[in-house]
């Protein structure tokens, strides 16, 4: 009679799993409470749905789950030189997507359906989020017009990370592209039509990191179309697709704002003459005071808990005339892992980065290109300090997996 028990509860573990799921989409959307409860249950349902021993013997053999972990581990070692115990704990305590979410998700099976309704979820929220975004533009497109020369943007999700938010609407993007490839002709004109409002939106917003990953993504998509295809008309999408911009510059007032913006902000950053309150000017300045810190600390770094402080002081030396908004974090992730662990931080970071492309997948190609739009975002952002960037990149490289692994299971079947 136990085990009839266990029997009947282990058949709903896995429905368990999916709405913790989509409780962890809601939350991202809705509320930082939600999703980080939604994160803890969907941890501890793992030693439920697989025991102890079975959850182990996941763990011990996915690449991904320690690389992950590895992310969260680095700064945790820092606590041993930190002084700020304070601040060392909030940067423990933010990364623990890091850690808790690999580790849940490890022996996880789920089928095709459920694995849809969670993308269809991500799709639907993100769309309704780009509606209230753009709202704004509509009621007062000249004062939006005016703030993107000023390097500002629509209002976003994602507690208005609009670098997040572009990025996630690039990943929306490539799980779109995965179901046109099985959909049928009538569907496809749908996903067409919804993947076309995407891209326009994305152009719109003009977040420098989702158009780069998109351009990089489709290109690589196109070329390799083109390799294996050898079609004409794939060369005439490409060479449309690079034209995009250039069309867009000339019709969408935001977008031209956007590179105008860009371009005068740079105009002074490559003179070494930087523009006070300037988005890059702010970024190379971060990262020559965090250059001076990890100088400064070479071989452990300042430890995690300090890299505010120890920046803080490099800034008053170098920059002294900046402001409290202008003294920020190291503008990348290499530059924060450099300056709270030195060269450790920066070695062990690298390695991590490398080793996410030699992870064997279903499909080498496709996971190699979400990893490389995933490493580019940390080159100029800094997405695992920040609660929905940690949530996001584990969430993303999981749930890609594994539709890539049940879309060769249906291959093969």
């Amino acid at each position: 009679m136990k085990s009839s028990f266990s029997s009947r509860l282990s058949h709903y573990w896995p429905h368990l799993a999916e709405g913790l799921l989509c409780f962890m989409v809601l939350g991202l959307f809705l509320s930082r409470a939600l999703l980080s409860v939604s994160i803890g249950l969907f941890f501890l349902l793992a030693f439920f749905r697989l025991g102890w021993r079975g959850w182990w013997f996941e763990v011990t053999r996915d690449r991904l789950v320690w690389i992950l972990g590895s992310l969260w581990l680095l700064p945790l070692l820092s606590g041993w030189w930190s002084a700020d115990q304070s601040a060392w704990t909030d940067v423990v305590r933010i990364k623990l997507p890091l850690l808790l979410l690999p580790l849940g998700w490890v022996g996880l099976s789920l089928n095709s359906q459920a694995w849809t309704r969670l993308g269809w979820l991500l799709v639907g929220c993100t769309f309704l989020g780009l509606v209230y975004s753009v709202i704004p533009w509509f009621q007062d497109a000249v004062t939006i017009q005016a703030d993107y020369l000023r390097g500002k943007s629509l209002p976003t999700p994602l507690g208005n990370d609009r670098v997040r938010f572009s990025w996630l609407i690039v990943a929306v993007l490539w799980w779109l592209l995965m179901q046109w490839e099985r959909a049928t002709p009538q569907k496809r004109w749908w996903i067409l039509a919804l993947g076309l409002f995407f891209v326009l939106y994305l152009h719109v917003l003009a977040v420098r990191i989702g158009l780069v990953c998109f351009y990089l993504l489709a290109g690589f998509v196109l070329l390799r179309q083109g390799v294996q295809l050898r079609h004409r008309r794939t060369v005439l999408v490409l060479l449309a697709l690079f034209m995009l911009p250039f069309v867009l510059y000339r019709t969408l007032p935001t977008f031209r704002a956007r590179v105008d913006y860009i371009r005068y902000d740079w105009s002074y950053t490559f003179q070494g003459k930087y523009l006070p309150g300037g988005n890059d000017a702010i970024r190379m300045q971060s990262l020559q005071a965090a250059g001076t810190c990890i100088r400064n600390g070479p071989i452990y770094g300042a430890g995690f808990g300090d890299i505010r402080s120890v920046m803080d002081s490099v800034y008053a030396r170098q920059q002294p005339g900046l402001t409290s908004d202008e003294r920020i974090y190291p503008a990348n992730e290499w530059g924060v892992y450099g300056v709270g662990m030195g060269w450790v931080g920066l070695f062990g970071f690298s390695a991590l980065m490398i080793g996410l492309f030699f992870l064997r997948s279903t499909d080498p190609f496709r996971w190699r290109c979400w990893v490389l739009a995933t490493v580019l975002s940390f080159v100029t952002d800094i997405g695992l300090e920040v609660q929905y960037g940690v949530f996001l990149v584990p969430f993303l490289f999981l749930f890609f997996r594994s539709v890539d692994r049940l879309k060769n299971q249906e291959i093969r079947g």
